[in-house]
């Protein structure tokens, strides 16, 4: 883990770490379904129940610390999307809700509000040694998964009921899915469609482990679980797995050489042709799922449900009818997070959301700051799991689905984080009033060329965006 983490010595920052480090074990290894039997319901979960403790120690003050000169992106992002949860709250206030719009109210409520805090506390807080130690937890815990599906794809079980933990209760749907010919494998998750993300989006941490660990050994089994991985994906026969994957690898890539990226094409292809004449048919069953969309069913809803929430969109456009009120129970499935959560918090929630998700997505590149190849390869593998994940809620509820909701927020806390490592250690970043001050001063002077500000007009602001554009460029090359 050392070469991991480059950063100064020093002790590990107060705070629930043990809590934080064991809940991206105890949340992939526990599907979201098996909850402590009683009256809590989905809240029962053992993961979101380590998620409230972990979130009343930030909240509560439990950590003595000093808090950062600056606000990382990724925290203002955070709060920018509490403000928009705080809204559409309260719009479902506004009116009288029926007992399934209430429970729905409260159940979100207390999914996503306990999230936000820790996100912005580990963003705060943490240091890059628990930053390593945590996206590790990540990739082991999505390991462990695809090493469940794998068995699950040989001979279909539910590792719900395969679990049996004392003193939990299974609520989650038995029903076998498949497609074609082929179970769908959902790992530990309670759908293909979120072991799919899972997967996909861990596939980047796995590259960077695989490329940095210390030891060689390390890296070989990095290597190897990073390809049971990727192999597990097609098991489960779902779209936005595969996109994930796409969108995951490609966003990582940027860090490769062109010789790592070509080697890596070549080595995808040689994998496609090796799973197609190990399991026949599955591959040609993968592809039918996105050239047989017009036949879909599943496709055919997506774009219904479009057509179906078009009014009330357009009745409540600003602030929607309530946070987790459009339940499938009384309305109907809406498989597209950002649709759902127009019509739930309208206009003000989207924008938190995809505020939240861009300032999260700066905070991961302003990490590349400290210049050398193992942070460019940290900060780009968090950029493009966050990416893939986001992008992933085009396609399904994504926050109805604990287990990728929590692995989600996470790696934003994460990226935070990273961000505080990069402008404590890396090259200097001026706030943004200054780089405005500097670029006016600048207007109408050639005072840069080929990216080298000529002594004539360097300032303190100008020379830090100068660094700046040069820890990017370095990182998209290294």
């Amino acid at each position: 883990m050392g070469a991991l983490a480059p950063t100064l010595p020093g002790r590990r920052p107060p705070g629930p770490w043990a809590a934080v480090l064991a809940l991206p074990l105890v949340a992939f290894v526990i599907p979201s379904s098996l909850v402590i039997a009683g009256p809590l319901h989905s809240n029962g979960w053992p993961g979101r129940l380590l998620v409230f403790w972990i979130a009343g120690a930030f909240a509560l003050g439990w950590i003595v610390r000093q808090r950062p000169r600056r606000t990382s992106p990724a925290e203002v992002g955070c709060w920018l999307l509490l403000l928009g949860l705080t809204f559409s709250l309260a719009a479902a206030g506004l009116r009288t809700l029926s007992d399934v719009e209430a429970a729905g109210v409260l159940r979100y409520a207390l999914v996503l509000f306990p999230l936000v805090v820790l996100a912005i506390g580990v963003a705060s807080s943490a240091s890059p040694r628990l930053c390593d130690a945590l996206l590790l937890g990540i990739f082991v815990g999505a390991v462990f998964s695809s090493f469940i599906a794998v068995a699950q794809f040989v001979v279909p079980f539910s590792w719900e009921e395969l679990l049996q933990l004392p003193g939990l209760d299974a609520r989650g749907n038995h029903d076998e899915l498949t497609r074609g010919d082929f179970f769908r494998v959902q790992g530990t998750t309670v759908h293909p469609i979120e072991f799919g993300v899972i997967a996909g989006a861990a596939v980047p941490l796995g590259l960077h482990l695989a490329r940095y660990v210390p030891s060689r050994l390390g890296r070989q089994l990095a290597t190897l679980s990073t390809l049971g991985v990727i192999g597990s994906i097609p098991l489960s026969i779902s779209r936005s797995g595969v996109l994930v994957l796409m969108l995951a690898v490609a966003a990582y890539a940027v860090v490769l050489s062109p010789r790592q990226r070509a080697t890596a094409l070549v080595l995808g292809m040689a994998g496609l042709l090796l799973f197609r004449a190990a399991i026949p048919g599955l591959l040609g069953t993968v592809l039918g799922a996105f050239t047989d969309a017009e036949t879909d069913t599943s496709i055919s809803s997506r774009t219904d449900g479009i057509a179906a929430v078009t009014g009330m969109i357009e009745k409540q456009p600003i602030l929607g009818y309530g946070l987790g009120t459009f339940r499938p129970e009384e309305y109907i499935f809406l498989d597209n997070q950002y649709l759902m959560s127009l019509v739930e918090g309208g206009l003000v929630l989207v924008a938190g959301i995809l505020a939240w998700v861009f300032l999260a997505l700066a905070s991961a590149r302003g990490a590349a700051r400290r210049g050398d190849a193992v942070a460019a390869s940290r900060a780009q593998a968090v950029f493009a799991g966050i990416l893939a994940i986001a992008a992933s809620g085009a396609f399904f509820d994504l926050f109805s689905f604990a287990q990728v909701t929590v692995m989600l927020f996470l790696l934003v806390g994460v990226a935070g984080a990273l961000w505080h490592d990069g402008v404590a250690t890396g090259r200097p970043l001026p706030s943004p009033i200054a780089r405005f001050r500097a670029g006016a001063a600048g207007l109408g002077k050639p005072v840069v060329a080929a990216g080298v500000a000529t002594p004539a007009a360097v300032t303190p602001g100008a020379a830090g965006a100068a660094g700046e554009v040069s820890a990017l460029g370095a990182g998209r090359t290294t």
